[in-house]
């Protein structure tokens, strides 16, 4: 599936069709977490026009170094999605968190496929301002801006402005080989039902800066009282759904044996 704009899941697997905005906010009366990232593993339920192609699985955890983190995509596609992508693809983005925001230092990509010289691992120079590395199996380099963020570590960054309080920016993104820059928009609030429960959500939208607005669009859900976590996407067109991403399960890590999950609903 092609990413024309954010998407979660990279071409030609799902791992890219994550969550390119996460996105920026006015707090408005709504409160920030003050806890900062917490390691955690995300479900998501995957839709195509309305029909579910599997599940997308995010985990994020604390790396060797203070104040660093890995973050993971992992595809479980249904029978009909296992045709366009492997179980056995993978996504990992290696990053650190400053007062300035999330700094990303390595982008790892594998599809899964038999043909391993397709995928991306690039690493961030940044005493240099470069990003060197393969993208989609060619060899890059690239100069880059403080604040460019890759597709795995732009869900974090947004996640950790949104907890620091800080109002909405537009993102610089590797976009498979080339970088783009996106705009987030407030769109409103709703208290949003879920697989795990019912939660207050703000709403942005992202779109690429300099379109029409005639394109397709992203809208996030994100939670205030679960550290910002988005409970759902939509890759939106014409006003209608086009790709649909619902939260189904969350279990928060916090330390080595503590595994806690968010309950379900009652029926």
């Amino acid at each position: 599936m092609a990413r024309p704009d954010q998407s979660w899941i990279t071409h030609p697997s799902w791992l890219a069709l994550g969550w390119l905005a996460i996105g920026c906010l006015s707090l408005g009366a709504l409160p920030a977490a003050a806890d900062g990232l917490r390691p955690h593993d995300v479900i998501y339920q995957f839709l195509f026009k309305g029909v579910s192609g599997g599940e997308l699985e995010l985990r994020l955890r604390p790396d060797s170094r203070p104040d660093s983190w890995i973050y993971e995509t992992h595809a479980h596609p249904n029978f009909l999605a296992s045709f366009f992508v492997s179980s056995n693809s993978i996504e990992r983005g290696w990053f650190r968190t400053t007062s300035a925001g999330v700094v990303p230092e390595r982008y790892f990509l594998d599809e899964g496929g038999s043909d391993k010289d397709n995928g991306s691992d690039l690493a961030y120079e940044w005493d240099r301002g470069r990003l060197v590395g393969r993208a989609r199996g060619q060899p890059l380099d690239l100069a880059i801006e403080p604040g460019t963020q890759d597709v795995m570590s732009i869900r974090a960054a947004v996640m950790v402005d949104l907890q620091m309080g800080r109002e909405p920016r537009d993102y610089t993104m590797l976009d498979g080989r080339e970088l783009k820059r996106y705009v987030y928009t407030k769109v409103g609030s709703v208290r949003l039902k879920t697989e795990i429960g019912e939660y207050d959500t703000v709403i942005y939208q992202s779109d690429r800066k300099g379109s029409d607005g005639h394109g397709r669009i992203w809208q996030y859900w994100y939670a205030p009282s679960l550290g910002w976590l988005p409970l759902r996407a939509e890759q939106r067109e014409d006003g209608k759904a086009r790709m649909t991403l619902a939260i189904r399960s969350l279990k928060w890590h916090d330390g080595d044996n503590g595994v806690a999950a968010v309950p379900s609903p009652a029926k």
